[in-house]
C-alpha cells in the first residue's frame, strides 16, 4: 500500500509542477474548470487538511521525527532537482502552492489536439489573496531577472488581465528554447498555464461554466462515480484521473525533441493493439481516515468489446483466496488472483509481433513452431502440452535472505495446474532442452535450476528472443540493428518445479526449497498474526466479488531497499522497490554512470522506521466496465 503512495506521489509532484478583482465570487470545482482534453488530473479540496491527515499517520509522525529529518531533508531536496524542469516551466512549486491554497488546488496536464501539451494549475486562494499577490510578485521579478518580457493582455473571458512572459531560452539549456507562461488571479481564482488558450477556457469556466469540461468526459464520471459508490466519508482528501494512453502522449509531446526516446512510442503500440479500450483511470487517496492509515479507492474504465492483445486482459472474479498450505507464515508479501491463462495465451501472438518483430506478422507463430519442430529443441506444443493443463489462480509470494545484499529480494510464482503430471512432462521436455538448466532431484522432487553461465559448458549458437525491457511511461528502445541481440532472463538464477497441484517457478532454488519444505515442519500464513489483521479488515469491506487479492508486511517489505540505501548500495539494488526509487532519483541521462543520490549515512537503524510500518492489503473487483480496487494499511501494532 505504501507502494502505490509512493508511484502517486511522483505522478503528482513529478508530472504536473499571477492582480485581481471581484470575478469568481465561488471557485466551482477544479473539474469543472479543466477542458474535457485534461488526460491527467489531482486534485484536493483543502491542502492543509490533506498534510494534517497524513501527519496523523505513524509514517507521518516517523517523518516528523527529528531522526529522521536528515533523511527526510534530503529526500526533498532530490524531488526539487529531480523535477525542477516543472518549476521552470511555470514559475512555480508545490509548496508555493500549498501555502497560498485556501480552498481546492487542482493540477492538469491537457492534450488539446495530437501533437500539442499544456500545463495548468487553478487554486481557490480564497483568504491567501494576499499571499497569492506577493507570490506573483516574486515570479515577475524571477521571469523578468531571466530577461523575460512582461504583457499585460485582457480578455473577454475576465476583467482582469492576463499576464503574459516571453521567456528565453535558458542559458543552462539554449536546446530547450523560448516559452510563454500566463498568470491571472481573479477575485478567488489563480490560474497558471503554458498555453493561453486554455487560461482563457479556465476563466470562462469559472465565470458562466462550461459544458466541454473534464467533468463532462463520461468516462471521468464513471470512474469517480464508481469510487463515490464505495466511500464513506463527507469528502475525500485527493482525487486524481489520469487518461493513460493520452497521457503518455502528452508528456511524450512536452518533453523536447532531442530528450525523447528514439523509436516508436510505446503508447502507439499499446494503442495500436486495443489498450486505448482503457478510457479513464482514477479514484481517491485518503489518510487517518475510516479506521485506516490509508485507505485509496481506484476505478478503471474499460468497457468491452476488447480486440488484440487487450483481450488478454481476463481476469475472472474467483473464490477461494485464502493461502494455500505451503506458503510459509514469514514471507513479506503474498497475492494471490485468477487470470485465464489459456486466453490470455491464445491472444498474445500480435502484441509479441509488434514488440519483438517491430510489426512483422507471425513472429510468435514461428516462435512456437521452432519449439514444436526444432529436432535441436524441446518439441513441444507450447498450447496443448503446457498452457492448456494450467489453471486460473495465480499465486506471487516474496521475501529477503540475510545478509542484504543487491539480490536479497526473493520471488516465488505459483500457477495452478489442472493436470499435474501433464504439466511436469512439458516442464521436463522443455527443461532438458536447454544446456544452462540443472537437474536436482530434492526429496523425491524433480527440480530444474538455472545455473550461472560460467558454469556451462560451450554450446551451438541457437536462436534467441531479445524481449525489449519496457517499464510503465518509457517509449520503446530504439532498434540497432548492427547490435548483437542478448538473452536477458527475467529471472537469471529461476528454479522451476511442479508439486503440490501447481507449477512453481522461484527467483532462486533456496526460496523454493523453503516453500517445499514440509508442512508439518513450519507454521503457515494463515497463523500470521498480520495476516489475520489483514483478513478480518477485508472481510468487513463487505467486497464478495473479487479477481485478485493481496497481502503485505510493509515492514518487512521494504527493509531490503532501505538497508541499500543505507549501505550506499541503491544504484545496484534488484528489488521491486528499488527499481521504483532508482527511476526517480537516478540520472534522466542514459551515459551519466549511477550514482546514490540519497545520504545514505544519515538514516537511522530500521528499528525505528519498521515500527511505523503496519501490514497492508488490497483487493481487486472484475466488473463490467472495468476493474475496481480498494486497498488500505492498518496502524502498526
Amino acid at each position: 500500500m505504501l507502494r502505490f503512495w509512493t508511484r502517486l506521489s511522483v505522478w503528482i509532484v513529478g508530472v504536473f509542477l499571477f492582480v485581481g478583482s471581484s470575478f469568481a465570487q465561488d471557485v466551482r470545482p477544479v473539474e469543472n474548470l479543466f477542458p474535457n482534453t485534461t488526460v491527467g488530473f489531482v486534485a484536493t479540496p483543502d491542502f492543509e487538511y490533506l498534510d494534517n491527515q497524513f501527519n496523523k499517520t505513524q509514517i507521518g509522525c516517523l517523518m516528523a521525527d527529528p531522526v529522521m529529518e536528515p533523511f527526510a531533508k534530503d529526500i526533498r531536496r532530490q524531488f526539487k532537482n529531480r523535477f525542477s524542469s516543472v518549476e521552470e516551466r511555470l514559475g512555480v512549486t508545490l509548496d508555493d502552492l500549498r501555502k497560498i491554497a485556501g480552498g481546492e488546488l487542482g493540477i492538469g496536464r491537457i492534450r488539446p489536439a495530437p501533437g500539442e501539451a499544456a500545463l495548468a494549475v487553478v487554486v481557490d486562494v480564497t483568504d491567501r489573496v494576499d499571499k497569492a499577490v506577493a507570490l506573483l510578485e516574486r515570479i515577475s521579478e524571477n521571469l523578468t531577472g531571466q530577461g523575460a518580457v512582461r504583457t499585460m493582455i485582457e480578455v473577454s473571458e475576465c476583467p482582469d488581465p492576463v499576464i503574459k512572459f516571453d521567456v528565453p531560452a535558458p542559458k543552462s539549456d539554449p536546446r530547450a528554447g523560448p516559452r510563454q507562461t500566463f498568470y491571472c488571479l481573479s477575485g478567488k481564482l489563480l490560474c497558471i498555464t503554458d498555453d493561453m488558450k486554455q487560461m482563457q477556457g479556465i476563466l470562462a469556466g469559472a465565470h458562466a461554466g462550461r459544458g466541454d469540461s473534464l467533468a463532462d468526459v463520461e468516462a471521468f464520471q464513471a470512474v469517480m462515480r464508481r469510487c463515490v459508490a464505495d466511500f464513506q466519508g463527507a469528502r475525500t482528501q485527493l482525487r486524481w484521473y489520469i487518461h493513460p494512453l493520452s497521457y503518455a502522449e502528452a508528456v511524450r509531446t512536452a518533453t523536447p525533441e532531442h530528450d525523447r526516446s528514439k523509436g516508436k512510442p510505446l503508447y502507439e503500440v499499446l494503442a495500436g493493439q486495443g489498450f486505448d479500450a482503457v478510457q479513464g483511470v482514477g479514484g481517491f487517496v485518503d489518510f487517518a481516515s475510516e479506521s485506516y492509515e490509508l485507505v485509496h479507492r481506484t476505478a478503471v474504465q474499460a468497457p468491452p468489446p476488447y480486440k488484440l492483445a487487450m483481450k488478454m486482459l481476463v481476469f475472472p472474479n474467483g473464490r477461494d483466496f485464502a493461502p494455500q498450505r505451503w506458503v510459509p507464515r514469514d514471507i513479506a508479501t503474498y497475492s494471490t488472483f485468477y487470470a485465464d491463462i489459456l486466453n490470455a495465451f491464445d491472444n498474445f501472438d500480435s502484441l509479441f509481433d509488434e514488440l519483438v518483430g517491430e510489426g512483422e506478422q507471425g513472429v510468435w507463430q514461428d516462435v512456437l513452431e521452432q519449439l514444436r519442430d526444432d529436432p535441436n529443441g524441446p518439441q513441444i506444443d507450447l498450447r496443448e502440452d503446457l498452457v492448456a493443463h494450467l489453471g486460473q489462480r495465480v499465486t506471487i509470494l516474496s521475501d529477503y535472505q540475510l545478509p542484504i545484499t543487491a539480490t536479497s529480494e526473493r520471488l516465488l510464482f505459483a500457477i495452478e495446474t489442472k493436470n499435474e503430471q501433464a504439466v511436469a512432462a512439458a516442464i521436463q521436455k522443455t527443461m532438458e532442452a536447454d544446456e544452462t538448466v540443472r537437474r536436482r532431484v530434492v526429496d523425491g522432487r524433480i527440480i530444474w535450476e538455472i545455473i550461472e553461465e560460467k558454469d556451462v559448458p560451450e554450446v551451438p549458437d541457437v536462436p534467441v528472443i531479445d524481449i525489449p525491457s519496457i517499464m510503465p511511461g518509457d517509449d520503446l528502445p530504439e532498434q540497432e540493428e548492427e547490435e548483437e541481440e542478448e538473452d536477458v532472463r527475467l529471472l537469471p538464477h529461476a528454479a522451476v518445479t511442479v508439486f503440490h497441484g501447481h507449477l512453481f517457478i522461484a527467483s532462486n532454488v533456496d526460496f523454493l526449497l523453503k516453500v517445499l519444505k514440509p508442512i508439518e515442519e513450519r507454521e503457515t500464513l494463515t497463523r500470521s498474526i498480520d495476516y489475520r489483521r489483514i483478513d478480518a479488515a477485508i472481510e468487513q469491506l463487505g467486497i464478495s466479488q473479487k479477481c485478485a487479492r493481496m497481502f503485505s508486511r510493509t515492514d518487512e517489505e521494504y527493509r531490503p531497499t532501505y538497508e541499500l540505501i543505507r549501505q550506499g548500495k541503491m544504484p545496484e539494488a534488484e528489488t521491486v522497490f528499488a527499481r521504483l526509487l532508482n527511476r526517480i532519483f537516478g540520472p534522466s541521462e542514459k551515459d551519466v554512470v549511477r550514482q546514490q543520490e540519497i545520504d545514505g549515512s544519515k538514516m537511522p537503524d530500521y528499528d525505528v522506521v519498521r515500527r511505523n510500518l503496519g501490514p497492508s492489503g488490497m483487493i481487486v473487483t472484475s466488473e463490467n466496465d472495468g476493474w475496481f480496487f480498494k486497498g488500505f494499511m492498518l496502524k502498526k501494532e
